[in-house]
């Protein structure tokens, strides 16, 4: 098999991502550097390459130097005959995306209290900070959140219009099942979080009531602070769950499994592809990279041979001769091997129930680096490198637009526009299936009229690489915009700074006394007498409640911290 049909995919206008991932020094960044180039000189499409992995070696495998700014690596034909491909290769560096939002927070928190000079307001501001930079030191120590920062970054690039594709050069495959956990428990962490930050600001206002005359003017300024903090949260939650339904959209996502025939390696292997499954991503192809296919002898035709050499039947100098049956021992030996792990590869559950094609790479005598062996190894992808595939004539340049907003906007309950009668040709989003959970959140078109007798309309989804048609009800639909046209959003602050202002003022008060009313609750008074570390907490919270920050990500506190929280309504 080939990669042909990923090809063929990427040369319509659906495909727009494609992860290639595997175990660390099994050709990885060969194969995505290979599919890339296939992608914008088959294809004729414009290509980003992305290195998402931290040890980096994008440059080493194309013997350039590339940044977090796109660098042109294959530039569009001058013939005019057509539009041309191209391909532009960038390495993100997600610890340094991280460093970037923590310095805001940082930013953030030196406006917050810049002016103050009086011995108290210093100690409030020590306390501050230190307060601060354990918030900091909470965020950055969420797993994954820088590789979604950076993922979701690179989603604007699509959405920018400059690029058909993007190809991702993932991490090893324990950063991969890491990434595909992250969504769920990242989203989690920032929902406690926004719970969290009416407590957060509630006692920064007390303290600056109580400790500084600041004039309207900062006022102002420190109510828009607030907005800045809140949208920020916001962000973080809306890129989480962009990087979510990218990861698993069945249409314009797939994923490549890079191996080689060995036993660890075809293990790991299998354990990724159930991941995917588990997590709805569709693995369309695997790489077996490395493999003695070409030539070897079989141990029929190896044991006529040392049969020869060892009647003399063969005129070659002796060291030369055993030279050249230590060789050919080795490729047999080596061609066994990967054979049995390639069958166990090609039997399993994951590759025949999904129909995964295996892609057979030989072992090559010339090391793959520099643009021009890279596209030589390309053309081992491929069963005919030579021929556009006739799909791509009707294919159109990506025109940028918004991907996933009116998704997240009808996930989070905040969508602006409602439909209830649809056309044929509508592209929708499947929504609120209890009985098929399976098919929420994907994007289908529809392909008939209402029907009068059951009110349900036909949509074409795309599941597990098949076409599915569905019966769906008006309530099960919401109506998507092309994805050409841009998502226009309302400001996400909804607030003036006056509201803003308002809605701070007399927080404190009515916070800490809501919140000594919770600790009379009969529940909550039996917990903390159970547990003498959860008395400890709540003294330390009450004398200071951003001390509560310390406690969130501790195992030990959360059936306190969920139960004080479920009883405050958060």
């Amino acid at each position: 098999m080939s990669l042909d049909s990923l090809v063929n995919a990427a040369a319509g206008s659906d495909l727009k991502f494609v992860f290639v991932g595997g175990k660390g020094g099994v050709g990885k960044t060969t194969s995505s550097s290979a599919i890339a180039t296939l992608l914008a000189t088959i294809c004729q499409k414009r290509v980003l390459l992305v290195s998402t992995d931290p040890a980096h070696s994008l440059g080493d495998a194309w013997r350039q130097k590339f940044s977090n700014v796109p660098t042109k690596a294959i530039a569009p034909a001058q013939d005019g005959t057509s539009t041309g491909g191209s391909l532009d290769i960038m390495e993100v560096d997600p610890q340094q995306s991280m460093e970037g939002e923590l310095q805001q927070w940082a930013a953030v928190s030196q406006e917050l209290f810049a002016g103050s000079s009086s011995p108290n307001d210093k100690d409030k501001n020590d306390e501050w900070s230190s307060k601060m930079a354990q918030f900091q030191e909470w965020l950055s120590g969420i797993p994954g959140i820088d590789e979604a920062t950076a993922l979701s970054n690179a989603i604007t690039h699509i959405e920018s219009g400059n690029y058909d594709l993007i190809v991702f050069d993932t991490a090893p495959t324990g950063h991969t099942l890491k990434l595909l956990a992250l969504p769920e428990i990242l989203e989690q962490g920032i929902d406690k979080l926004q719970s969290w930050q009416t407590t957060f600001w509630s006692y920064w206002e007390a303290f600056k009531t109580a400790s500084s005359t600041a004039s309207m003017t900062k006022a102002q300024r420190r109510a828009a602070l607030k907005n800045q903090v809140k949208d920020k949260l916001t962000q973080y939650k809306h890129d989480i769950q962009k990087v979510a339904m990218m990861l698993q959209d069945q249409t314009r996502t797939r994923f490549v499994v890079v191996c080689i025939a060995e036993f660890l390696s075809v293990s790991e292997t299998q354990r990724l592809l159930q991941e995917l499954t588990k997590n709805q991503v569709i693995a369309s192809h695997i790489i077996v990279n490395q493999l003695v296919v070409q030539d070897a002898l079989t141990q029929e035709q190896l044991t006529e041979l040392e049969s020869l050499a060892e009647v003399g039947n063969l005129q070659l100098p002796q060291e030369l001769l055993r030279k050249t049956v230590h060789a050919c021992r080795l490729t047999t030996a080596r061609k066994s091997i990967q054979q049995r792990y390639l069958s166990d590869l090609k039997g399993f559950t994951e590759v025949t129930e999904r129909n995964v094609e295996v892609c057979e790479v030989p072992l090559l005598p010339e090391e793959v680096t520099g643009t021009d062996a890279i596209r030589r190894f390309a053309k081992l992808l491929v069963r005919n490198p030579d021929v556009v595939s006739a799909d791509s004539s009707g294919s159109t340049a990506n025109t940028g637009g918004k991907l996933y907003d009116h998704l997240i906007a009808a996930k989070n309950g905040t969508a602006t526009t409602t439909k209830t009668e649809f056309s044929p040709g509508d592209v929708v989003q499947v929504t609120g299936l209890a009985k098929s959970p399976q098919f929420n959140d994907l994007e289908g078109k529809v392909t008939t009229h209402r029907n009068d007798e059951t009110g349900r309309y036909g949509v074409m989804v795309q599941f597990q690489g098949k076409k599915k048609t569905l019966a769906l009800q008006p309530k099960n639909l919401v109506f998507v915009r092309n994805s050409d046209k841009k998502h226009k959003s309302g400001s996400r602050g909804g607030n003036s700074n006056e509201n803003a202002e308002n809605a701070v003022n007399g927080a404190s008060s009515g916070m800490m006394d809501k919140a000594k009313k919770i600790l009379e609750d009969p529940e909550i008074k039996d917990l903390v007498a159970q547990n003498p570390r959860f008395k400890v907490a709540v003294q330390d919270c009450l004398e200071n409640p951003m001390n509560v920050m310390k406690y969130l990500g501790d195992p030990e506190m959360s059936p306190l911290i969920s139960k004080a929280m479920s009883k405050m309504g958060i």
